[in-house]
């Protein structure tokens, strides 16, 4: 199927991706993917995902971040973007280490920011056709997807099981997966799974082979795709999907002849065939099984064919077989068992085992150890101010943490994380005001940052005094355990309209999704400014995102804007090109506020309020006129 190219919009690119997805469902393959991976609209959704990573200020072997490229004008990066790509050589990565949980050492590979962007441009082309053939019960690096969805599969395969229950594990580790992957085999696979166009093909070859500097060395790559590269769990994906359905097609997804696949999978049983269920998150995988037998004969054919057939090696010492009834497995940070439920009045000797995902001890104790130690960094640091950041630094660590261990029976975990760091508090603050400590212990309540999770708590905690605010440290009891009521629902997807509104109920919101995002300019308005230093590529993007927290209403007389009476207006255009286009010096007015902000007569319909933030902004103008540029709004307004 060749793919027509021509979108306008981030609408209309949604629209083209959703119907790869379809014709990929329907086992359709495709070309023309070229043309549409580096399309101008792609592109600018490409870099607007990247900007939005904390990664994009990571430069590569180039040494140049995310603002070298925003502030080119938009003409000059897109044809930057087309040209690279159509004579494309990658540069080499930038290898860098971080510390294993092991004591080792982990390779990452920083790409330059070219190769990020055109990296993106083609995951955001061929993700749909992959995910349209994804194992459903994979879930590592997929979009709407996380670790608490791959531990409540394990869960819900032992609760759900009334009578063989799959207790026995094999726990798969592969040996540098990452490092491993044979390039040839790879893109078989890529042609296989849908991805006809032979360019895309050759990119992808190309980013492979890239090699990577380490110590001013250039080192060639024969295998593996680079850990830190944008493509790279994607093509991990690729390669470990045969695998996947290899596995699933024995019991848990049959080739169905059936209506229902349960009804699939009790014919199986009937023919003898034993129950097994594969779990996946990238490269960390359970298969779960009924009997030890079935458990030992699967594991000897597996190592097998990850040999012969993926040209990678299973673990001989962590792919293990565990009984889930006698010890716990290990699977993404979790210790989970097959026990007894708890007994109650009514059941005081249950009979029925359940699933029981609880927070590994051994990491909630690193991840403690790591926080009291930004907690003993407050006694050195001099102004109250810059402890209170360090403050605010802390508690999104302490949130961090309990965010990922709520999914478990995480409660006594929670009071473990809360004594440890009430201990390394005090004596920190014991350090900090030696004879007036117990002061600055202040019930959460009354504290001024992070009012709504703290609203209504009266537990003391400690904290600094900033003026007459107190800036303290939050407490992780607060969030409560949210075990996951179902497993994941397999038709959220990004690439239809049912998986996009089941993704929103679930939060229980509204928001406009990333690709529903209208654009804000059209080509004479980029054309007319693509020399200018003050109107370049980051001014495009980011007057979008003031545009959504501006609420489509003007700043000052809050009406909606509409098409042709609305304008972005920078608040202190004098400043530096790389500082006047950030978010908070844009704004949206409607037309006569910004004649007014620039000096024009102040109406006499305004209120009190209105011509008090127009005096604001002339402050801030400092009568300097910037000429604003008037843009069009989007299609359809």
């Amino acid at each position: 199927m060749h793919i027509n190219s021509k979108v306008a919009s981030e609408g209309q690119l949604k629209e083209r991706l959703d119907l790869i997805y379809a014709r990929s469902k329907e086992g359709r393959s495709f070309h023309g993917l070229y043309e549409l991976a580096f399309n101008p609209v792609t592109i600018v959704t490409a870099i607007h995902n990247i900007k939005s990573n904390k990664g994009s200020y990571t430069p590569g072997v180039d040494k140049n971040n995310i603002n070298y490229y925003l502030q080119m004008p938009y003409q000059e990066l897109i044809e930057l973007v087309q040209s690279t790509a159509k004579n494309y050589q990658p540069k080499p990565v930038r290898r860098i280490y971080i510390p294993k949980k092991n004591g080792k050492m982990r390779p990452l590979g920083i790409p330059t920011m070219l190769d990020r962007i055109i990296q993106e441009c083609i995951r955001i082309v061929i993700e749909p056709i992959c995910e349209a053939k994804f194992y459903p019960h994979s879930y590592g690096f997929r979009p709407y997807r996380a670790t608490k969805h791959a531990i409540k599969d394990v869960v819900n395969n032992i609760n759900s099981a009334k009578n063989d229950v799959p207790k026995y594990v094999i726990e798969g580790d592969i040996k540098g997966c990452f490092d491993n992957i044979n390039h040839h085999i790879l893109l078989n696979k890529c042609y296989r799974i849908g991805i006809h166009d032979k360019r895309i093909l050759m990119l992808i070859k190309q980013m492979l082979k890239a090699g990577y500097i380490e110590s001013d060395l250039k080192h060639i790559t024969e295998i593996g795709t680079p850990q830190g590269g944008i493509i790279s769990p994607l093509l991990a994906n690729i390669y470990l999907n045969n695998f996947d359905w290899m596995v699933g097609r024995m019991y848990q997804e049959p080739k169905q002849q059936c209506q229902n696949v349960y009804t699939d999978r009790r014919r199986l049983k009937l023919h003898g065939v034993v129950p097994k269920y594969l779990v996946r998150y990238a490269d960390d995988w359970i298969i779960m099984t009924t009997t030890e037998k079935e458990a030992n004969r699967l594991l000897k054919y597996l190592r097998k064919y990850f040999r012969y057939k993926l040209k990678l090696e299973l673990s001989e010492e962590k792919t293990v077989i565990t009984d889930m009834t006698q010890r716990y497995i290990k699977f993404l940070g979790f210790l989970i068992q097959a026990d007894y439920k708890r007994p109650t009045p009514d059941n005081p000797h249950p009979t029925k085992l359940v699933g029981k995902p609880r927070p590994d001890f051994k990491k909630v104790k690193e991840q403690v150890k790591t926080i009291n130690k930004e907690i003993s960094k407050l006694k050195d640091i001099p102004k109250e101010l810059d402890r209170a950041i360090q403050i605010e630094k802390i508690n999104s660590m302490i949130i961090g943490v309990v965010e990922y261990w709520k999914t478990g029976i995480s409660s006594n975990t929670f009071s473990y994380i809360d004594d440890k760091i009430e201990r390394c508090a005090c004596r920190t603050f014991q350090k900090l005001y030696p004879k007036t400590y117990m002061e600055y212990k202040i019930e959460l309540d009354k504290l001024s940052n992070r009012p709504q999770r703290h609203q209504g708590y009266k537990t003391k905690t400690f904290a600094v005094k900033i003026k007459d605010q107190y800036i303290g440290i939050t407490k992780a009891f607060i969030t409560h355990s949210q075990w996951l009521k179902y497993p994941f629902n397999q038709k959220m997807t990004p690439y239809t309209e049912e998986g996009r509104n089941l993704y929103l109920k679930q939060f229980d919101m509204k928001k406009k999704l990333p690709l529903n995002r209208p654009p804000l300019y059209d080509v004479d308005i980029l054309v007319q400014h693509k020399n200018d230093k003050l109107y370049n590529f980051e001014y495009y993007m980011n007057r979008e995102y003031a545009y959504n927290r501006d609420k489509g209403r003007c700043r000052i007389c809050g009406k909606w804007l509409e098409k042709g009476d609305m304008e972005c207006h920078h608040i202190q255009p004098q400043l530096k090109p790389d500082k006047a286009n950030k978010v908070p010096n844009l704004t949206w007015l409607c037309e006569q506020c910004h004649h007014v902000v620039h000096g024009s007569p102040i109406p006499n319909s305004y209120t009190d309020r209105q011509k008090s933030k127009i005096n604001k902004f002339r402050e801030l103008l400092q009568a300097s006129d910037s000429g604003d540029a008037k843009t069009c709004l989007r299609k359809g307004d």
